[in-house]
């Protein structure tokens, strides 16, 4: 299995022990994703045989310290030009229009995730983009900026079946996290019911958005078999199926040998 995007470096235990806990469930490859620069030196310290590392300024972090974003990407920028060990992609980064984030953020948002899509095209990495309701402005600057050669992901996917259809169309991967295993997430279990199986990804978030089988447990990579077994039933085929296909998925997008 692959869990293609978590945060190990945040965990609440040791991260030594989620990882081999991982391993044991058959989690053999993990995408750390990066959200500051803050954050950046604890990930390159896991990074390892089969614990990828991607770079990126969150929208959150944007968010609470608009006055630190040229000095977030000018370090993102260093970073990728003379970095520790190669990063596999680069993110997060995107949009987020939710209610925990005033308006206006809205436009310092925007102005880091054009940046980012730009780095991403100069150094031929795939996306890892965090997006909340905002689909709409979030298309359209992929669209005016281009999506990367390398394509990337929509992570922890909330969109609709449509709206995936949208991102799918530019070339992207979506990614279904916890969220998927509620009965009551109509709207994400349609859309990962439907969405082409050579786009489909899985992950765990973790330490956050633990599923509602393992609440109130704080999230791991080992959970993501049950995200593998909630999205079998609902495509109708077995979990052997979706592990191999999103953990053949997720290698091709990243670019990465299996561990």
């Amino acid at each position: 299995m692959f869990d293609a995007h978590c945060h190990l470096d945040r965990s609440p235990e040791n991260p030594l022990g989620v990882l081999q806990r991982a391993r044991a469930a058959g989690v053999k490859d993990i995408l750390i994703a990066g959200v500051e620069a803050a954050s950046w030196p604890a990930q390159t310290q896991l990074s390892g045989p089969g614990v990828h590392l991607a770079w990126g300024v969150h929208p959150w972090t944007v968010a609470q310290a608009p006055h630190e974003l040229q000095q977030e990407l000018d370090s993102l920028a260093t970073l990728l030009n003379t970095p520790p060990v190669a990063p596999v992609a680069l993110g997060e980064t995107g949009l987020d229009h939710g209610r925990r984030l005033s308006t206006e953020s809205h436009t310092s948002q925007a102005t880091a995730f054009r940046a980012q899509i730009r780095l991403a095209q100069e150094h031929d990495l795939p996306l890892v983009l965090h997006i909340v309701r905002a689909h709409e402005p979030a298309v359209e600057i992929l669209k005016s900026e281009g999506v990367p050669h390398a394509g990337g992901l929509v992570h922890s996917f909330s969109g609709s079946a449509e709206q995936a259809k949208q991102y799918v169309a530019m070339g992207l991967h979506i990614s279904f996290c916890g969220t998927v295993v509620n009965p009551k997430n109509r709207k994400v279990r349609r859309a990962a019911a439907t969405v082409p199986v050579h786009r489909l990804l899985v992950e765990t978030d973790a330490p956050d958005q633990t599923p509602i089988t393992r609440i109130p447990l704080p999230n791991e990579p080992a959970f993501l078999i049950d995200v593998i077994a909630a999205i079998a039933e609902l495509r109708g085929c077995s979990s052997s199926e979706v592990t191999q296909t999103t953990t053949a998925n997720a290698h091709a997008l990243f670019r990465t040998l299996a561990s």
